[in-house]
């Protein structure tokens, strides 16, 4: 553990770094009001309205958490059931009613909770499988005009994998049993963080299981919720059976499922961040390092598609307000060096989450340290490094709320007000959709400090190393 000098340090590193990330929020946004000094800009009128509401809201975010004491919330052992519940039966419901003959229903409550319908139901769910049907039945589906599919799928090759399981269980013509029993397994899994959760922490997934990027998520089938539960199933099984310092299955098991991921969308890779812990654990740089190879090989066979992959998501940016985050929508409405700034954000949000958590006072649980910086990477590589993701990527973000609501219960007065109003960024780009700059800032924000957290808990606390037989367990000293 750290002396009482050295955290003092700490501390004042941590508050100069969250100022820093809270100013340069604000500057963005104060960026894209300046735009609409360009008298050739026709569409400031259209967004300069919304970029108001995101100073506002931002402002009163940073404000508030600077003057609140106290924030430590206790719920009863069923909440998070209400929280799983709610995200099954506001998903399944819509769907039902669109499938049973009473679409009024279903599009009554997507308007409500303003999720845009697809052109069918489990729309993304839908192209995956049928490229997956495409491959089976010997097409090219990469190939321009391939007599297949109307345009070359944009998944990686791994995606394809699938046609291999046996009795067709991947197939266009079971979409609706997959697509339901998607909503099943996210329900389960927004249940178990809300379970890994505490207090305001719970309350923020409960108004995500009703927040249109979530339902959104849901609606369409989307594979991100696969790579969203094997982040979960990451951290899960590490915090069950991979405590042990000299026990390597369960982490085998975990970097074999990021890179299964991996192969289908490329971006998924980004959750290797969660494998660091292996650098302390005995022969753990075996596994690190065969992920890295594997992950580095694949990388590189493939590069034509990731080329194309990487375009096609270019191809996809919308400079709308709706259902839209990322990087380069909002720099499309700054003034200035947009690109600049967004990233001297991230850098000094990931500092302050990085010198939050060596300011504690107790030991930080590692597999949740791994969710958090496991979510935020996986968002961050999409919506700030690639530039653009639709609202369903805020789910991401989610991962980091067992570790963020825990901080919330932390003494010093830095650790709250950081932890306070990233909890709360979390929760507004959790809703909001209509308002691209608020949305986005607030997750680039909340991602980098999840991230920075997440490793500094991963570089400074250790797992229980097993000793030969016959001498006692220890765990090392932590520094966090």
């Amino acid at each position: 553990m750290s002396d009482p000098k050295t955290k003092h340090q700490f501390r004042g590193l941590a508050a100069v770094f969250s100022v820093i990330s809270a100013g340069l929020a604000l500057l963005v946004v104060l960026l894209v009001l300046l735009s609409k000094l360009d008298e050739s800009n026709e569409g400031a009128a259209g967004y300069v309205p919304l970029a108001y509401v995101a100073f506002a809201i931002l402002f009163a975010v940073f404000a508030f958490s600077f003057f609140v004491q106290r924030a430590d919330i206790r719920f009863g052992r069923g909440f998070p059931w209400l929280v799983g519940f709610t995200s099954f039966f506001v998903s399944f419901i819509p769907w039902w009613g669109l499938s049973g003959g009473n679409p009024d229903l279903g599009t009554l409550i997507y308007r409500g909770l303003k999720v845009p319908q697809g052109i069918i139901q489990f729309w993304d769910l839908s192209l995956v499988m049928q490229s997956v049907d495409c491959a089976r039945w010997g097409f090219d589906i990469y190939q321009e005009n391939n007599g297949c599919l109307q345009d070359p799928s944009i998944y990686a090759p791994g995606m394809v994998w699938l046609q291999y399981v046996p009795f067709e269980i991947f197939s266009q013509a079971n979409v609706a049993v997959l697509g339901v029993g998607m909503m099943v397994v996210s329900s389960s899994v927004l249940f178990w963080l809300a379970r890994t959760s505490v207090g305001l922490g719970q309350i923020v997934l409960l108004f995500a299981a009703v927040g249109a990027p979530w339902l959104l998520l849901l609606e369409r089938g989307n594979i991100d919720a696969v790579v969203l539960w094997v982040g979960a199933l990451v951290a899960l099984v590490v915090r069950r059976w991979g405590k042990s310092g000299s026990v390597l299955w369960p982490w085998i098991l975990a970097a074999a499922a990021i890179w299964v991921v991996g192969t289908w969308k490329y971006y998924p890779f980004a959750l290797g961040i969660m494998l660091i812990p292996l650098l302390w654990i005995r022969r753990g740089w075996i596994v690190l390092g065969g992920f890295a190879v594997a992950s580095g090989g694949y990388l590189i066979a493939t590069w034509e598609n990731f080329q194309f992959s990487a375009a096609s998501n270019s191809n996809m940016i919308e400079f709308g307000d709706y259902v839209v985050l990322g990087r380069e929508p909002v720099v499309a409405r700054m003034a200035g060096s947009g690109n600049f700034w967004f990233f001297a954000l991230a850098l000094a949000a990931l500092g302050s989450g990085y010198f939050v958590t060596r300011t504690l006072n107790r030991k930080s649980s590692v597999p949740f340290a791994m969710l958090a910086a496991g979510g935020g990477a996986v968002y961050l590589s999409s919506v700030l490094v690639a530039g653009f993701g639709y609202g369903y990527k805020a789910a991401f973000l989610l991962l980091a709320v067992p570790l963020v609501s825990a901080l919330l219960a932390g003494h010093s007065r830095i650790v709250l007000a950081s932890s306070l109003a990233v909890t709360l960024l979390i929760g507004i780009q959790s809703i909001v959709v209509w308002n691209t700059v608020l949305a986005t800032l607030s997750g680039v924000t909340a991602a980098s400090f999840a991230v920075g957290a997440g490793l500094g808990i991963m570089f400074h606390t250790r797992l229980v190393r097993q000793l030969p037989e016959g001498q006692k367990t220890t765990v090392v000293r932590t520094n966090v």
